[in-house]
């Protein structure tokens, strides 16, 4: 039995590894897609443009510079803000998230870890969502010539497919944590004490021999 349960607890910390090893990968392309600026391309006039989240914070959350051609508008620059919100809260959770894995931490009852690699999810989930979203804004901004092949374009930089790959290994993660947990919980090991029922013995004591005189 005691084989067993450490056969049980082996496959439980395996998964634990797995699921935080998932995490370390989430966080990393978090952090490339945060020091990346190119979530977005756009040639404009013969001109480079490149935003993503790190063009707010390089200019300091200053909501009033819409860079060239007037393009972000504060609409374009508050999406920046929240996606940079959303990179933070995907790296520093997921590194808590990653240390609790890795260290097996389980407290009353619950899989703190869990939880927080789904906080991972949504905020990578929604950092492509916004991304996505300055993407229609940016095209319907840039305007593109009808006969014949487009000079200006807006086009997804790598920093936004570094976002879905994070988005993806969190999610990979979450559901490793997830089978590790109600492995844990679905496994209710039998107790090795067995139950032995003495045999049946005469309660009464035998003759003891007659005396003769």
């Amino acid at each position: 039995m005691e084989r067993r349960d450490a056969g049980m607890e082996r496959e439980r910390g395996a998964r634990c590894e797995m699921a935080a090893l998932m995490q370390a990968l989430a966080v990393l392309c978090a952090c490339l897609a945060l020091s990346d600026p190119a979530w977005l391309l756009l040639r404009v006039d013969d001109e480079q443009l490149v935003y993503g989240a790190s063009y707010i914070i390089h200019h300091g959350f200053n909501f009033t510079e819409s860079g060239t051609h007037q393009l972000l508008h504060k609409t374009g620059l508050y999406i920046l803000a929240l996606m940079a919100f959303c990179c933070y809260v995907n790296i520093l959770i997921g590194s808590f998230a990653f240390m609790l894995d890795f260290l097996r931490f389980r407290s009353v009852g619950v899989k703190i870890s869990t939880i927080l690699h789904f906080i991972t999810v949504v905020s990578s989930a929604t950092s492509v969502a916004l991304c996505s979203y300055l993407y229609v804004l940016l095209r319907d901004e840039v305007h593109f010539q009808a006969m014949k092949p487009p000079i200006n374009f807006v086009k997804l930089g790598e920093s936004f497919y570094f976002a879905i790959l994070s988005f993806l290994a969190a999610v990979c993660a979450t559901l490793l944590s997830c089978c590790a947990w109600k492995y844990r919980r679905d496994y209710d090991p039998v107790s090795g004490t067995e139950v032995t029922t003495p045999l049946l013995q005469d309660s009464e004591s035998p003759d003891t021999p007659a005396e003769y005189g």
